[in-house]
């Protein structure tokens, strides 16, 4: 009876120690993953939620994933891609073999010639996924203070990167921007849009490529922090001065993939912070 006491008590704590960890608190907790030459944000909606923007170019997601997740947690409520370049989307591939999966949100650029594309949609047959097309302005609510929505869904560009899928996330008074690899061109649009584009927190453009990151889109978004997803000694040289130039221009605390490893940002929809186990 003593064994059986001890055994229905040890099951006890056990429970009350997993569901209190598994307690969601208030924060929105946005990590942008360090997984080398690539781009990798993984967003925990303060409700449970968990949203993956990109996914970079090998299965380093995968281990990147589980750091930011507790182990127990296997599922992903939606993966946004921003385009189909092979250091934003080859690490989902292994992805849809570990989580489960519920949405994928893509424009509608379809570059069927492309090999890797090929291999993704016989990735998504393979797990009876399909991809939704999202169209900008489009808007998603979870929450009276918590939403996205898409600000740019281009899809007929010869240049990948500038067919890439624009998100903007808010949550109560603070703000993300995150802009895939779209070039000064096409920020343009985003300037003269109808839609509100200023943001507290900004992935930054391109992985730092001086093609990204104009001054006039950097006067109208007035980053307060600007997260670089660039891998150590890459081939492009990014991030270029250049553009680290334009962003310390406007007094952007800028905070490098490369050089910190995983960078974590904290927010109760009131105020932002930086992880101090970035």
């Amino acid at each position: 009876m003593i064994n059986l006491k001890i055994i229905f008590g040890g099951i006890i704590l056990l429970l009350v120690l997993f569901f209190s960890l598994n307690k969601k608190d208030d924060n929105l907790v946005v990590s942008f993953l360090n997984i080398g030459q690539g781009d990798a944000i993984l967003i925990q909606m303060p409700q449970g939620e968990n949203i993956l923007i990109d996914g970079g170019e090998d299965n380093l997601l995968l281990s990147e994933v589980a750091k930011a997740l507790p182990w127990w947690e296997r599922k992903i409520d939606y993966i946004i891609i921003s385009h189909y370049h092979a250091d934003h989307i080859t690490g989902l591939m292994e992805l849809l073999n570990k989580y489960e999966v519920e949405h994928i949100l893509t424009t509608n650029h379809r570059p069927v010639e492309d090999l890797l594309y090929q291999e993704w949609l016989v990735a998504l047959a393979r797990h009876n996924l399909k991809e939704t097309i999202v169209q900008r302005g489009e808007k998603f609510i979870l929450d009276d203070n918590l939403f996205w929505q898409v600000l740019l869904a281009d899809d007929y560009h010869e240049d990948y990167n500038d067919n890439s899928l624009v998100v903007r996330l808010s949550f109560g008074k603070i703000d993300y921007l995150f802009m895939g690899d779209l070039s000064s061109e096409q920020e343009e649009k985003l300037i003269n849009s109808p839609l509100i584009i200023d943001s507290e927190i900004l992935k930054v453009g391109h992985h730092g490529s001086k093609y990204s990151s104009g001054e006039d889109f950097l006067a109208v978004i007035k980053p307060e922090l600007c997260v670089i997803q660039s891998g150590e000694g890459n081939k492009f040289g990014h991030p270029h001065q250049e553009a680290i130039d334009r962003l310390q221009a406007v007094n952007c605390h800028i905070e490098y993939n490369q050089l910190s490893g995983l960078i974590t940002v904290i927010s109760d929809g009131q105020d932002w912070r930086l992880s101090p186990n970035k």
